[in-house]
């Protein structure tokens, strides 16, 4: 480990607070944004006494970041894992749990893949959105199954008003090359946005090339104080050389694509001053496509259809300190994956039933409690009751005070219930029991968090060699602390650092794979000068075993630090230069052992806005 790492970090926040310490007196309390994902309504970040991260569209903007993994990467408790090059495949750790305990939702939608869990988060790309929610810790009992270490939510744009045009053009090294163009318009209770995105690029091998494009549309008609229908589609696809199957057998044609595409129609009553309905049916269909001609097992082509049939309901009350959500869903995952060898899965389907029901009280004096609980029931796999409870504490105008515990579960997928001779049909949910205690420091609108966090996870899923089938044979304990600091520089300058320690352990007492001891980000974006604005970040993740892709032994990857900038230069009223720089000094390292990460990329480009 880099000894002189965390000091370096602890020099420039230390000159950060020196820099801005005679204004902080003056500047306003902290005002943070909108989440939904934390109580399901939309609530001020600041007043919800769980550990939420909003990264908003402006933050987005200044960093230039076309990868939505990316953004991730400066969240505490996060760890972002990508094979490779661009394009590859991208898991991410929330609190040291497992890649397939984050819940992914796009606008509440579930994106969690049926098949074998997870999402490959390398998929979403930033255009079009209006910002990213990360809730960390157990949140099934709002959001039911696979949100153990947390709950990803990506919050698509609406037209605010008037005519809105955006485009975005960029070119840069080893045939980078990426497109954004924005639509909007919204009067007379009638709104219309719509985006698309275009990116294509070289990795450092051959067959290393990636494509990625997206359509996102969001049209809705308003009416009353806050009713609406909408329509939500996405349409995204992705291909991906593949370059080599281990780092001693290069693959030239091998290839894999993907397709995914979500239909909404989220609608929401304002039936009186304190009672709002909503309800969201939706449909998410996956698609993925592997093909190698070359494949010296025979093994040449595969194809697998994963779609989820959704349906929300939820009813919101506000009495008097108290607003109570009560609700149901229903959803059916279905199935078909086939390769060169025959069909595995012929539309394998699983249902699943829930209720929930959940009270937020603010009785006064700083003082707020959230208490929920649900029900989830499927044939396949058996129920789970989810409880939880968070109480915060404003003790003035600079301290606040939070304690929260819940239980999580994560449900068999369809893989590891019925794909042919590794399926197990009596497989449980794993269950996850989480505590935590948080604190908070107020000074103007500079904040401090600290969150320190237990969680242990009972019958984990693992392929079991005994039986050669997938069992409950595991169990892990991770526990953390989390730190993060947000400080204005100046009126349009923000200064964003966040650190996390983390210990986690299987039930033979080894570090989990892939999970760092410690790591540590820090982002100033904003105004910078003139004209200028921009971001740079700075991340360092610290070493962590892996398996050597080889020999299957456990080696230790070497801790690495990289830094970003993005600069964007106002020529005109509605045109800006860009540039943007990755991976500033061209750090060599690897986030999964064998698979070397992108070196650094130089790009420019243009963005226009009326």
């Amino acid at each position: 480990m880099r000894s002189w790492i965390p000091v370096l970090f602890g020099v420039v926040l230390c000159v950060t607070v020196w820099s801005t310490a005679p204004a902080l007196a003056q500047q306003s309390v902290f005002t943070g944004s909108l989440t939904v994902t934390a109580t399901g309504s939309e609530t001020p970040e600041e007043e919800v006494p769980l550990p939420v991260t909003v990264i908003d569209r402006n933050e987005i903007d200044d960093a230039q970041e076309e990868s939505l993994a990316d953004l991730l990467r400066r969240v505490p408790g996060l760890t972002v894992v990508r094979g490779g090059d661009e394009g590859g495949v991208v898991s991410i750790f929330s609190r040291g749990s497992e890649s397939d305990h984050t819940l992914a939702l796009f606008d509440g939608v579930r994106l969690t893949s049926p098949y074998f869990a997870g999402y490959d988060w390398g998929l979403l790309p930033s255009a079009g959105i209006a910002r990213i929610e990360v809730a960390r810790g157990p949140f099934s009992a709002l959001w039911g199954a696979d949100a153990i270490g947390g709950v990803i939510n990506v919050v698509p744009a609406r037209a605010a008003g008037g005519l809105e045009l955006e485009m975005l053009a960029e070119a840069g090294q080893a045939g980078w090359r990426r497109l954004e163009a924005v639509a909007g318009w919204g009067g007379d209770g009638v709104d219309v946005y719509a985006s698309g995105f275009d990116r294509e690029g070289e990795g450092e091998l051959a067959n290393s090339d990636f494509e990625l494009r997206q359509v996102l549309v969001d049209a809705g008609w308003s009416w009353m104080d806050g009713s609406r229908v909408a329509v939500l589609v996405q349409g995204l696809e992705s291909d991906v050389g593949v370059p080599f199957s281990d780092p001693t057998t290069l693959t030239p044609n091998r290839r894999q694509r993907a397709d995914q595409r979500i239909a909404a129609l989220p609608l929401r009553f304002r039936i009186g001053d304190a009672w709002d309905l909503e309800l969201v049916p939706s449909f998410v269909e996956r698609d993925l496509e592997f093909r190698d001609p070359d494949d010296p097992t025979g093994f040449t082509a595969s194809d697998t259809s994963a779609d989820t049939t959704q349906a929300r309901l939820a009813s919101r009350h506000r009495l008097a300190a108290h607003e109570l959500t009560w609700g149901a869903e229903w959803r059916e995952d279905k199935v078909t994956d086939s390769s060169v060898y025959g069909l595995n899965l012929d539309s394998a389907t699983a249902s699943v039933a829930s209720l929930f029901a959940q009270d937020v009280w603010r009785p006064g004096r700083g003082l707020s409690l959230i208490a929920g609980v649900r029900l989830d029931d499927a044939d396949e796999w058996g129920s789970e009751v989810s409880p939880r409870l968070a109480v915060g504490w404003r003790a003035g105008d600079r301290v606040e005070l939070k304690a929260a515990y819940g239980r999580a579960f994560r449900q068999p997928s369809l893989g590891e219930l019925y794909f042919p001779l590794s399926g197990n049909p009596d497989l449980n949910a794993e269950r996850s029991e989480s505590f935590e205690v948080g604190f908070g420091w107020l000074a103007g609108a500079s904040r401090v968090q600290v969150n320190l966090f237990s969680t242990s996870v009972d019958d984990l899923i693992e392929f079991d060699y005994a039986v050669y089938a997938f069992a409950n044979i595991a169990g892990a304990e991770m526990r953390g602390v989390e730190l993060a600091w947000e400080l204005p520089v100046t009126d349009g300058l923000e200064s964003i650092a966040q650190a996390t320690w983390l210990d986690t352990e299987d039930d033979a007492g080894e570090q989990l794979l892939r999970r760092p001891e410690w790591s540590a980000s820090w982002t100033l974006h904003g105004e910078l000068w003139g004209p200028l604005s921009g971001a740079v970040t700075v991340l360092w993740v610290g070493s962590r075993p892996d398996v050597d892709p080889t020999t299957f032994g456990t080696v230790e990857l070497d801790d690495h630090l990289t830094a970003s900038l993005s600069l964007a230069c106002q020529l005109l009223d509605s045109l800006e230069v860009l540039l943007r720089v990755q991976n500033l000094a061209d750090e060599s390292y690897q986030e999964i052992a064998g698979y070397p990460a992108p070196g650094r990329r130089i790009t420019g480009g243009l963005r226009w806005r009326l």
